[in-house]
């Protein structure tokens, strides 16, 4: 006889200091979805906010705060939808809290009573490690067929990309060179097809691609620096 799973208990006590640093985002995010009666985005919250607790960025940042950025963000600039705020704030749970989704994110729809939709987004972002630029460009592409989720994954980009310095240069290299072959693109293409996001798409390819300018520059500079002390060395 198969024996059913369980859903995983996840605890509603969190830790105080991490609480306080991104407290203003959750509460702001809160109170627009309450004076809008973003139902899914209410629900999203707190389920972000428990799948997330107890995992950090590299930065030392409480994670939480990075789908709250994204979220932020996407409001910030004019994004009002209930199930695009809604996906923003869950867009990492299948890649980072699978542990605690035993049922692939189904429970996201039985236990939290979360549309379909939402799932769809948060399936269509995921992303499987290792991914040759073949199977990249397919990744992208099913993305760019939907313009909610290409908001989510561009705002995702943009937060990512003003943290680039917590990655190796190696990394670093390697982001940006996605970056500019499939992103930029993206925001491009969505840019010009989906005239009801227009701006917001505009908006977000213009300061993707001034940090990734700004952090290649860097990479440039530091590399040249590094490419001087190794001749000053062998000349001396």
């Amino acid at each position: 006889m198969e024996t059913t799973k369980e859903y995983i208990v996840m605890n509603d006590e969190f830790n105080e200091n991490d609480t306080a640093r991104y407290i203003k985002s959750y509460m702001f995010i809160k109170g627009f979805a309450f004076g809008r009666n973003l139902q899914q985005v209410l629900v999203s919250l707190p389920v972000a906010r428990k799948l997330h607790d107890g995992q950090y960025r590299k930065d030392g940042d409480p994670y939480i705060c990075h789908p709250l950025k994204v979220c932020t963000t996407l409001i910030s600039y004019g994004v009002n939808d209930d199930i695009t705020l809604s996906a923003s704030l869950l867009h990492d749970v299948l890649e980072d809290c699978h542990e605690k989704l035993p049922f692939n994110g189904e429970e996201l729809i039985r236990q939290y009573h979360l549309e379909e939709e939402v799932l769809e987004i948060i399936q269509l972002l995921t992303k499987e490690p290792g991914l040759d630029d073949y199977e990249l460009g397919k990744y992208f592409k099913r993305i760019e067929a939907n313009p909610k989720a290409a908001l989510i994954k561009l705002s995702d980009r943009l937060h990512n990309s003003s943290t680039l310095y917590t990655f190796s240069n190696d990394k670093m290299r390697k982001y940006l060179r996605e970056t500019q072959l499939f992103l930029i693109p993206m925001a491009s293409y969505c840019k010009k097809y989906y005239p009801e996001f227009t701006n917001v798409f505009g908006i977000l390819k213009r300061n993707i691609e001034a940090l990734n300018s700004s952090m290649g520059m860097m990479l440039e500079k530091m590399d040249s620096e590094k490419q001087n002390h190794i001749f000053r060395d062998d000349s001396g």
